[in-house]
């Protein structure tokens, strides 16, 4: 990221959360943080538990954030830079990550009036060995008709939403049990659907990595095995020794694939606009 791609997603998660921005610059933003948001990116725990024991009230925080080394803001003595790294953006990236692990919207502009419920989640898949690759997928689920779309998430990014869900469709989430039923249904659909793509994907890198590991082996043994020769080694050190070492190398080059869940959604999407998969029978 360099540094006007840092001011806009600062600039978006403040909008996002309701920080308001009170002085705006190129490179440059004045944001007053509201309580919640003071507590994610400052780090003053103490501060906190005392103004919740005595019941005062806190003086809001303003920042003074800067993108460039070089800006001087008039009338502003103490700035902070934000960069890759630095520890404003990385607890604006905290507080984004744990905001955004569950997000409830409703598409508009749609000539169609119906909207359905759609399960969306973004998945890291890592292929891990002695190399590592890590892949970014979509998925949703049609929680109607039970439909998984692979992609879901680059087709709606750019479609219009709103988090004001029209009063039939607050009356379907007021139904808790059923809701959680339906997305825990779905939930497992898409992961009966990864597990499958993966089973019928290519697994030459993990052959490749297993043929490494087995040169890896048999030169940790040879190795081993002059070390037994030597008189001043102590047996049961050396064996020790040995099965740690077997133990950190399988753990290290084994292949093996994990699945991560990031962030799920739920959408309320024209059902016309999105087709996939359907359930097997």
């Amino acid at each position: 990221m360099d540094k006007t791609q840092i001011r806009n997603y600062c600039k978006r998660y403040f909008a996002a959360t309701g920080t308001p921005i009170l002085r705006e610059e190129p490179d440059y933003l004045q944001v007053e943080l509201p309580i919640e948001i003071d507590k994610e990116l400052t780090d003053r725990p103490y501060y906190w538990m005392w103004i919740e024991a005595t019941g005062e009230t806190p003086k809001p925080t303003v920042l003074n954030l800067i993108f460039d080394s070089n800006v001087q803001v008039d009338g502003v003595d103490r700035t902070e830079l934000v960069t890759l790294g630095s520890f404003r953006l990385e607890k604006i990236f905290a507080s984004a990550t744990r905001r955004g692990q569950f997000v409830c919207q409703f598409q508009t502009g749609s000539t169609v009036g119906i909207r359905v419920p759609f399960l969306l989640t973004s998945l890291k898949i890592s292929y891990i060995a002695d190399r590592r690759k890590d892949e970014i997928r979509s998925y949703g689920i049609n929680l109607r008709s039970n439909q998984v779309v692979r992609d879901l998430y680059e087709q709606v990014c750019t479609l219009p939403m709103t988090s004001q869900l029209p009063v039939p469709y607050t009356e379907q989430l007021a139904n808790k049990e059923i809701l959680a039923a339906s997305l825990q249904t779905g939930w497992q659909r898409i992961q009966d659907v990864v597990m499958q793509e993966i089973q019928e994907g290519d697994h030459a890198w993990a052959a490749e990595a297993m043929e490494r590991l087995a040169q890896e082996i048999e030169q940790l043994e040879a190795y081993y095995q002059s070390l037994a020769l030597n008189e001043e080694e102590t047996p049961s050190m050396l064996a020790a020794e040995r099965e740690l070492r077997f133990a950190e190398l399988k753990w290290r080059c084994k292949p093996r694939i994990q699945i991560q869940p990031l962030h799920f959604g739920l959408l309320y999407l024209d059902p016309t606009q999105f087709t996939g998969t359907s359930a097997r029978t």
